[in-house]
């Protein structure tokens, strides 16, 4: 009886024992690597690079210039908005201006001049020049003869106005408004949308803002 029932289980035992090395012998595969995917991050950049970037987008504008070069030392946009509805008004004014200006320029360049700033005195710009503060320009232009007492005082060819600079995330795109004023009644400002290429900023699209 005993033996039967061993000649009964053995079979089994080696059925059971072939699949058992079976999967012992099947070789385990780790996982492949799998890298994560790069990720692309913003640089950050100084405030002291910013203005360098700021100093050479002014200078670009007074290139050639021999005599010494006058500029209003408070910031102008060229607008006073007088409510939240002028000002989305401006916005979409520049934005349609200058339609190849990334969002993220845009709303630097809103962002950055919300108020009035001033200049700094010791921009490099590569020319001689006068930064005239809003007194010292009343002071002046309060005179019966003021335009004459400025050309006189200061320069023929009037003065210059700069806005705070705005940029992309990557410095490479920026606006700017400049206007030049002459004299009485004249001159003209306008929005400029700039790019950097081989380290050199240049102008790429403008759009008026006020003419007189």
């Amino acid at each position: 009886m005993r033996k039967n029932f061993l000649n009964l289980i053995h079979p089994v035992i080696l059925v059971l024992v072939t699949a058992c090395a079976g999967q012992a012998s099947t070789p385990i595969v780790s996982p492949p690597d799998i890298k994560p995917a790069p990720q692309t991050s913003t640089p950050v950049v100084s405030q002291a690079d910013l203005e360098k970037e700021e100093q050479a987008i002014y200078a670009s504008f007074l290139k050639n210039n021999l005599e010494p070069i006058v500029i209003q030392k408070d910031t102008s946009t060229g607008w006073l908005p007088s409510s939240e509805d002028e000002l989305k008004q401006r916005m979409e004014y520049i934005a349609s201006g200058l339609p190849n200006a990334s969002n993220e320029t845009l709303d630097d360049f809103f962002q950055r001049n919300r108020q009035s700033t001033q200049l700094a005195p010791d921009m490099q710009l590569g020319v001689h020049y006068i930064l005239l503060s809003a007194d010292d320009l009343s002071a002046v232009m309060d005179q019966p003869d003021g335009w004459d007492a400025f050309h006189k005082k200061y320069s023929p060819s009037g003065y210059l106005q700069f806005s705070r600079v705005g940029f992309n995330d990557m410095v490479d795109q920026a606006i700017v408004y400049v206007a030049s004023i002459p004299g009485p009644m004249m001159g003209s400002g306008n929005y400029y949308l700039l790019e950097k290429e081989a380290g050199q900023w240049s102008i790429r699209e403008q759009v008026l803002a006020w003419v007189s």
